[in-house]
């Protein structure tokens, strides 16, 4: 076969084995399809997912605009969005070209977009990894890619409509077209005399700043990618000198790459009035003319200092020891000094949010398994090849893979990242493993009759190399293989929108008044205003993107943290004056609750709220024996905890609860010191008098305190709640239930002692509402005549012990005509 033919032959082969890998990275991304689709509704997974389909929804309406401001979150604010409009665009073209017009039709495209771009992730991959170390290299790259992370995996799957992905695709294009650009300025040495050697470069550095921007246009954090090309020139600007080469080719690459990015912000009109790198502002301008003054002046001190090797490493010390001082003592320096202490630091807010946590062994494992180990082999391999060779492309791999790696260990979201680092890393190893044991075996085996004698047998080291790569390799696969599919059929559900939650917001979009507000208009911040009638709905803010986009209604919060303060204020507030202060703060006149946010996620409100008690003042988990040396953990409801908005809410459904029987429980702090918590050592029903004075009466060596004797049994009386009624639940099971409440003026009744009416909701759960009098008069929250809504009274109320019924008007107890 001819070179030419042969060329062709692997450039078929090479083309067939992409396709391949391509629709293996789209069908595993599949899976979940069948699980999600339901008819017509689609659902998502994840939180942010609902919101981007917020935003393709508006953008295809008025296509191609993208709201930079939205007043459909964050009431009473409004939210300024902080990522780029990169990704809802590819999303709304993608519905626009598959004719999808409808809601549900949007919904199932958008679907489909992530995984489509993680298989356009494989041939960037593919051309990174054989840019690197050659084809062989690229190939196995592209191979790992569809399958290796859990994280890029999870981001890229069919319903994770988010722009994560994105993020991966185009920063690994960004790092290919750098690479590319770097790569030829090192065989064509730039000479700033003759230009024909300037712009080949210049062309290649202008397709890697254009990448640059496409990342820049998904979100602002491609700028860590700017750190990255700010070490590598550092390391590679003293590598140069020390060998000789010119500083001119780099130079050139940094000059036209970020000259991109540096005219089109200011010239966008995205740019918001900041100096943080984590927005569209002046900082990230400063960054990038920063590393070009940087390389300039590293090639200036080169080109001053050719030859004078000592001299050279004087000036570096000095220009080093100049470095710290900007970035401490300028505004410009700190600024940039609390970007790294973004990337590469931890605080309390954020590491409330899971991606933004730490990266553990167990995540580690689960998500890379094998290939952690490939990592530091692969970049053993490239610093080797380094060491031997001034090929810059090598040191850009290996400052690239380390500071994401980095990264990555301090915050979990830029495993997806890694995932790229991981499968290039991965493939330095394997190829070179195959290369080093299949090239000098097949060279044993064909050597003369006469040398093989001389041999014994075919030499261990190769052999054992080829062995060690397709081990890893398949257990790599397998592995990572295996995780993905389990994730993909079992895992999507635990983030998947419950039905209960569904039937709660589209019940609120059809029967809660209107916002003024339209949906899908596009307004700008400076010269918007909340017409008079609108308001927010109060949740928690794990839920505020599901209230925009099913209800289409405003949160006070959302999963983007704004204005948790003002949630946590309400929902723990211990008395309904406070309650109401700060519902009234938040402009919101629905709240809705749900089983979890009364239990399970009542914890995180709790630490949002005070980060040093946390749960403490609400409840204490302690450790009850269920067998030798075993226990189970449970959670001891204390007073204060059934005092707090969410669980006279959702748990008590906002009436006066007098308990008969409470739980009186005593345990030792230090019973079982290894774990951490209390073991619970005796407990006992009694009644409230009888629990208190045991309390009094302890003397024991742990502690002693009355708890509920369930979730809905307080241990002493909660009274009513004279503003909230209850006007939608999903079902009447509390522990699943979504409740929808509504804030109102309440009917004044004169009278004293218990005042009660019977209530049945809209599921057919019937409870008693029942409050005690103050100052000779109740103000209640339920009507008897002109209820709209699917929860009603029976009858009319009474007071206990007493005769006469009284009526409620509709007006009386909302205060509207």
């Amino acid at each position: 076969m001819s070179p030419a033919a042969q060329k062709d032959h692997t450039s078929t082969l090479t083309a067939a084995a992409l396709l391949l890998f391509m629709i293996v990275a789209v069908l595993l991304r599949a899976i979940p399809s069948a699980a999600l689709v339901d008819g017509s509704f689609t659902s998502l997974i994840g939180t942010d997912s609902w919101y981007n389909l917020r935003q393709i929804e508006a953008m295809v309406a008025n296509y191609p605009g993208y709201a930079w401001f939205d007043p459909m979150t964050a009431y009473p604010t409004g939210k300024e969005v902080a990522w780029g409009p990169l990704f809802p665009f590819i999303t709304a073209t993608a519905c626009i070209i598959a004719g999808a017009a409808s809601r549900p039709e949007i919904v199932y495209v958008a679907a489909w977009v992530p995984p489509l771009l993680a298989a356009a992730v494989v041939p960037v991959v593919y051309l990174t990894g054989k840019a690197v170390a050659g084809r062989k290299t690229g190939l196995i790259a592209a191979g790992l890619i569809p399958i290796v992370s859990a994280s890029f995996f999870a981001r890229s799957i069919f319903g994770f409509v988010d722009h994560h992905v994105a993020e991966t695709l185009f920063s690994t294009l960004f790092c290919l077209a750098y690479i590319a650009a770097l790569a030829y300025a090192a065989r064509h040495p730039v000479s700033f005399r003759d230009y024909r050697t300037v712009l080949p470069v210049a062309l290649l550095a202008l397709g890697a700043g254009i990448a640059y921007l496409l990342g820049l246009l998904v979100m602002p954090t491609i700028i860590l990618f700017v750190l990255i090309a700010g070490v590598f020139t550092a390391l590679q600007a003293v590598r140069n000198h020390l060998d000789g080469t010119g500083p001119e080719g780099l130079l050139v690459v940094n000059a036209v790459a970020f000259a991109v990015p540096t005219v089109f912000l200011p010239l966008s009109g995205f740019m918001v009035d900041s100096m943080s790198l984590s927005l569209y502002s002046v900082a990230h301008v400063y960054a990038y003319l920063l590393l070009i003054g940087a390389t300039a002046l590293l090639a200036g001190v080169s080109v001053a200092l050719r030859g004078r090797r000592r001299e050279y490493l004087a000036a570096l010390a000095a220009l080093a020891v100049a470095a710290v001082a900007f970035l401490n003592l300028s505004a410009v320096g700190r600024t940039m000094t609390n970007g790294l202490v973004t990337f590469f630091g931890q605080d309390m807010t954020a590491a409330a949010i899971r991606e933004m946590g730490a990266w553990d062994p167990a995540l580690a494992w689960q998500s890379f398994n094998v290939g952690l180990l490939l990592i530091p082999a692969g970049l053993t391999v490239l610093a080797l090849r380094a060491r031997r060779e001034n090929r810059p492309e090598l040191l850009f791999a290996i400052v690239w893979s380390v500071v994401i790696l980095v990264a990555t260990i301090q915050h979990l979201r830029f495993e997806y990242y890694l995932a790229v680092n991981l499968a290039l890393l991965a493939a330095v190893f394997i190829a070179w493993a195959l290369r080093f044991g299949l090239g000098k075996t097949v060279a044993y085996l064909r050597e003369p009759e006469g040398k093989k004698k001389r041999k014994k047998t075919v030499p261990v080291p190769e052999v054992g190399a080829v062995a060690l790569a397709v081990a890893l390799a398949v257990i790599l696969v397998g592995a990572s293989a295996a995780e993905n599919i389990g994730y993909a059929q079992n895992g999507v559900s635990r983030t998947m929108l419950a039905d209960d939650w569904r039937d709660a917001l589209e019940w609120m979009n059809a029967n809660t008044p209107d916002l003024g507000v339209d949906y899908y208009a596009t307004y700008k911040k400076d010269n918007f205003t909340y017409p008079a009638d609108s308001y927010s709905v109060m949740s928690w803010w794990d839920y505020g993107h599901w209230i925009t986009f099913i209800a289409q209604r405003i949160p006070a919060t959302n999963p983007f943290q704004d204005h948790v303060d003002a949630a946590t204020r309400f929902f723990l507030a211990g008395t309904e004056r406070e309650a109401d202060a700060a519902l009234a703060a938040a402009g919101s006149r629905y709240i809705v609750t749900d089983g979890r946010m009364a239990v399970a996620t009542f914890p995180s409100i709790a630490s949002w709220h005070n980060t040093t008690a946390g749960i403490n003042p609400y409840a204490t988990a302690l450790l009850v024996p269920v067998g030798e040396d075993t226990y189970r953990i449970e959670m001891f409801f204390k007073a204060r905890y059934y005092e707090t908005m969410v669980a006279r809410l959702q748990t008590l459904d906002g009436t006066l609860v007098e308990p008969s029987e409470v739980l009186y429980a005593e345990y030792d702090t230090g019973s079982v010191p290894e774990t951490g918590y209390a073991g619970l050592t005796a407990s006992q029903r009694m009644d409230p008098a009888g629990a208190r004075e045991a309390v009094e009466a302890y003397s024991g060596s742990g502690e002693a305190a009355i708890f509920g004797s369930d979730i809905a049994s307080p241990p002493e009386a909660i009274p009513a709640l004279k503003h909230y009624r209850l006007i939608y639940e999903s079902s009447p099971d509390r522990t699943t239930s979504v409740k929808v409440f509504e804030r109102v003026e309440g009917a004044v009744i004169p009278g004293e002692g218990v005042i009660e009416v019977t209530v049945v909701t809209n599921t057919g759960r019937e409870f008693v509402y029942r409050q005690q009098s103050e100052n000779g008069t109740f103000v209640v929250p339920y009507s008897t005549t002109g209820n709209p809504y699917g929860v009603k009274t029976v009858g009319n109320f009474s007071i206990a012990g007493a005769t006469g019924e009284f009526t409620v008007t509709e007006e009386a107890v909302t205060g509207r005509a």
